[in-house]
């Protein structure tokens, strides 16, 4: 069964087994969609009122802003030192914009409301962004992901397997939606696509951002943190691959 929640201009999903009760789940998401349109108002770009857009502007402080604020800006900087400054949550022009894992974060936050779910796993994602938990729907063990065609969200480029150890896979480009992007890279070095697979969803969305901005540096040092790395370039309108040695297809 796949059930929605609509927030931040975009759809998440959610997968489970038929046997789940349906007002049970249908009062879980109805709490979900609210704990994520409360993310938008608060961390939005697009909107004037955000906590984000305000500072961004000069009229509040993250200290008046709720402490989620602080706590979301605290993991970017430590995003940036870890990635070398590939990921950061200042844009050039000096505003503030924690977009490349509020998303994440987002998801993350309400994972607690998925977890009491009389349900023997789930799959929670959106916009190429996954995390699971428990048994998958086929074999009882493993979930299943695709990863979009880096110039079109209709075809795939390949699927891989979540599960065990390996929960979480986040997917950047800069061909659909790149403004949280800011490369510290050459053109010759970069990717326009990289997928992080590991067992964290945020660690992997801010990865994943870092390699499409710092390139083949950043795809080693996402490996060095133990995470698992498909980096995608794009020649004479080809796709070409760089992946990490644990990375694998599922069959």
């Amino acid at each position: 069964m796949i059930v929605s929640a609509h927030a931040m201009a975009m759809e998440f999903t959610l997968h489970v087994d038929d046997s789940v009760d349906k007002d049970v789940l249908a009062t879980t998401m109805d709490h979900v969609e609210r704990d994520l349109i409360w993310v938008d108002e608060v961390f939005s770009t697009f909107k004037e009122d955000s906590c984000i857009s305000r500072i961004g502007r000069g009229e509040t402080t993250v200290e008046e802003c709720p402490p989620a604020v602080a706590q979301v800006l605290d993991m970017c900087a430590e995003y940036r030192d870890a990635t070398g400054g590939a990921f950061d949550a200042v844009r050039p022009d000096g505003r503030i914009d924690p977009t490349g894992i509020v998303k994440t974060w987002a998801m993350e936050r309400v994972r607690w409301r998925l977890d009491s779910l009389p349900v023997r796993g789930w799959m929670w994602g959106c916009a190429g962004d996954a995390t699971v938990s428990g048994q998958g729907p086929d074999d009882g063990r493993v979930w299943r992901v695709g990863i979009a065609h880096p110039e079109s969200r209709f075809q795939s480029v390949g699927t891989v397997v979540l599960g065990g150890r390996r929960t979480a896979i986040a997917t950047s480009g800069t061909t659909i939606h790149a403004d949280h992007i800011w490369p510290t890279t050459d053109d010759g070095a970069r990717y326009v696509q990289a997928s992080v697979v590991g067992d964290d969803l945020v660690a992997c969305d801010a990865w994943a951002t870092a390699i499409v901005a710092g390139g083949e540096k950043a795809a080693l040092a996402a490996q060095e943190h133990g995470l698992d790395v498909l980096a995608l370039r794009l020649v004479d309108g080809k796709v070409l691959a760089d992946r990490s040695p644990g990375w694998s297809w599922a069959a």
